[in-house]
């Protein structure tokens, strides 16, 4: 707002009158209003009129580059759909026949009818209500032939397949009653195939867990086992008492030499100290207590006796004992293994639970998120 001061006719008092610039400028001789600067509604309208005839010329060439439209599944049944809603069942059942016939390429594949090629449907429900509505078509024709070799299709493929009555015309429910009548015997016996395969494949699903089970549990077996390799050595093979033996891993040999060398070894050491004490004995004369002359108090022939078989079993134990020393070292070195492998048991971490669940907390612009973690 401005402000201009104005004297009145009474020089004592001072008054001041507001005006709108806006307006004083509008009243202001040789200058235009501020809102002539503004283009009005039609001068809008103006300046969109090139922009829609731009629009038009490029929406005109996208159609003239534009690749051929493909069809689906669904498109094609509705297309045939449309047809027979109207009461056009030639053409209806011309298309069924079409979307139906497997020596057609897949409607994912395959360019739309409009280019003369049209397309087969794979969906196994859109399959099963093409074929009830062109045996529907087929049988409002009066072409009841052709409309039976559909709806044993259905009846064949699905046998607990029951047209529904507000669908179907009460003709056509009864040429399916007519048909599963005629070939109830297939339908059972179509029945009874299916009825097999679902159990093959369920034996199959059994075998193949259970297969599964046994492969887990022999990882796990093999999980707990822990290889443990250890280098032997000729040095610790050529020590006695079947130490070479045990190294290699021959436990009954080792045994063998173990108590054999022991015995012999200690038959020849308790020989030696019976000959040791024998060769010790005094077998000097003593002096009767009475006067007379010297006695010998010691069969000195019963002791040569056992000096002999004292001597002579501790040549035998020795000798025992050297050979059986040299043919332990000896089988040692021959059967020499250079590394014994062995399996140790090691702890198994248990399996992880079925479901876990975690709390998460993550700082973000402007707070906080909390949320909750799971795994299967």
């Amino acid at each position: 707002m401005a402000s201009a001061p104005e004297f009145s006719a009474s020089p004592s008092k001072l008054r001041y009158i507001t005006a709108h610039p806006f307006r004083m400028a509008a009243r202001t001789p040789g200058r235009r209003s501020p809102g002539a600067r503004f283009p009005s509604v039609g001068g809008c309208r103006a300046l969109r009129a090139p922009r829609r005839l731009a629009a038009a010329a490029a929406a005109a060439l996208a159609l003239c580059f534009a690749a051929p439209a493909r069809a689906d599944d669904v498109q094609q049944f509705e297309l045939a759909k449309t047809r027979f809603d109207a009461g056009h069942y030639e053409e209806a059942v011309s298309r069924f026949a079409a979307m139906l016939d497997p020596a057609n390429p897949p409607c994912e594949r395959g360019p739309i009818e409009a280019e003369g090629k049209p397309c087969r449907i794979s969906e196994p429900g859109l399959v099963e209500r093409a074929r009830g509505l062109a045996a529907a078509a087929l049988v409002a024709l009066r072409r009841t032939s052709e409309a039976d070799a559909y709806i044993e299709k259905i009846l064949l493929d699905n046998p607990v397949y029951s047209p529904n009555p507000a669908v179907f015309q009460p003709e056509v429910i009864d040429r399916f009653t007519a048909v599963r009548a005629r070939i109830r015997a297939r339908i059972e016996e179509v029945t009874r195939q299916k009825a097999e395969a679902q159990r093959a494949a369920r034996l199959r699903v059994e075998r193949g867990r259970e297969d599964e089970r046994r492969w887990v549990a022999e990882l796990h077996r093999l999980a707990g086992r822990e290889r443990v390799v250890a280098q032997n050595s000729r040095w610790t093979a050529m020590l006695p008492f079947g130490v070479g033996q045990f190294q290699n891993g021959d436990d009954g040999l080792g045994w063998f030499f173990l108590v054999s060398q022991a015995v012999a070894g200690g038959t020849s050491i308790v020989s030696a100290i019976a000959l040791a004490s024998y060769e010790n004995v005094d077998i000097s004369p003593r002096s009767s207590g009475q006067g007379g002359g010297p006695v010998q108090s010691v069969d000195i022939d019963a002791l040569n006796s056992r000096i002999g078989t004292a001597a002579a079993v501790n040549r035998v134990a020795f000798g025992a004992f050297a050979t059986l020393v040299a043919a332990g070292i000896a089988h040692a070195q021959i059967t020499f293994v250079p590394e014994r492998v062995s399996f140790r048991t090691r702890p198994v971490p248990p399996p992880p639970p079925s479901f876990t669940a975690a709390p998460t907390i993550s700082v973000v612009p402007g707070g906080m998120v909390a949320g909750l973690t799971g795994r299967f």
